[in-house]
């Protein structure tokens, strides 16, 4: 009996570390993989197998042109390239104009209403001009969303509800580490917050997203940012570089939010390097009636952002056209190959 991926041909967009654990994924769920883009020069021109480190070759390469490897027909586009629709839209807009559907790990499109307005819409229009749909999923699909919509389900009355977690950056490569400004000085972390602002990473989409799919509106809102630094001196595995004590190895972003109708709710993320033995975590606890919690001590982020990236493609597929931010998808299931 086919399975929920036969037949789906897909191209995966981005071939770094994530990119890579979702080649696997598909290659093991039975999907037809069609086409790979890339940038680095190291990769382009290899077979994906042998760039995802599968010991296999998959017989397609990896290339550099979008337009033509979308040309040549998709179902859905797997894109795993960066995290804020300022710099991703234009890769989006390439894949919606092919009549490509789209599943990303790009954080801003779990909930872009508000951060990215003028790029949200722009992409909604074209996705539904061209019959499909673009949508974020992740690890803040579940640990962050769905199961906390579903632990809330068992509540009288909700007071507050407070989130907190912790990944890895060494899981994330040199982007992601410089995002963070790893390896910077107090005094110039805090003038590059002074002078240019820090971006709203996951936190706010997570709680904007979670308000809208209880049915709240948000009163008001705030985000800060702290960063973490060094008690001795650290390896970041990212960047290959010694991090000296007294400098940022982390951030903690943290968004509060007061709902018109009486809730709040607060999300605090730090991401750091770690240290031998310590695991990505996930910590919800609601005050009201009753009191709740729940408690993750090893969500293992970085793979888990991959596997339910992947379980979401037969969602994607057959959602309706446009950008569906998370709070209009579905929970998320297991899917069995």
């Amino acid at each position: 009996m086919p399975g929920p991926f036969s037949g789906i041909r897909v191209v995966v967009y981005g071939v770094g570390a994530m990119g890579a654990i979702a080649t696997r994924l598909l290659v093991e769920k039975g999907a037809k993989i069609v086409g790979a883009v890339g940038r680095s020069p190291s990769k382009v021109g290899r077979d994906l197998g042998e760039v995802a480190g599968l010991g296999t070759r998959l017989g397609v390469s990896v290339e550099s042109n979008a337009d033509l490897v979308l040309s040549r027909g998709a179902d859905i586009a797997v894109v795993c390239v960066g995290s804020y629709l300022s710099s991703m839209h234009r890769h989006f807009e390439t894949c919606l104009k092919h009549g490509v559907n789209v599943v990303t790990i790009e954080e801003e499109t779990v909930f872009p209403w508000t951060t990215a307005p003028d790029h949200a819409q722009g992409l909604d229009a074209l996705a539904k001009a061209n019959g499909v749909t673009l949508a974020a999923s992740g690890a803040q699909d579940v640990f962050w969303l769905n199961m906390v919509t579903t632990l809330l389900g068992a509540s009288h009355k909700v007071e507050t509800v407070v989130g907190r977690c912790r990944w890895n950056v060494d899981d994330y490569g040199p982007e992601v580490a410089n995002h963070l400004l790893i390896g910077k000085s107090r005094a110039e972390f805090e003038d590059y917050v002074a002078s240019s602002g820090w971006p709203e990473f996951v936190a706010r989409q997570v709680l904007e997203a979670l308000v809208a799919r209880l049915g709240l509106k948000i009163g008001s809102m705030e985000s800060d940012v702290t960063p973490v630094l060094a008690d001795e001196q650290v390896h970041c595995r990212s960047l290959a570089a010694e991090i000296p004590k007294g400098h940022v190895i982390g951030t903690i972003d943290r968004t509060a939010v007061t709902t018109q109708e009486g809730p709040s709710f607060e999300f605090a993320m730090e991401g750091r390097i770690y240290r031998e033995g310590e695991n990505d975590t996930n910590l919800w606890q609601v005050t009201g009636e009753p009191n709740l919690q729940l408690e993750c001590d090893d969500a293992n982020y970085r793979f888990t952002t991959c596997s339910t990236l992947i379980n979401r493609i037969p969602d994607v597929i057959a959602a309706a056209p446009g950008l569906q931010s998370l709070d209009g998808l579905n929970p998320p299931s297991y899917r069995h190959h």
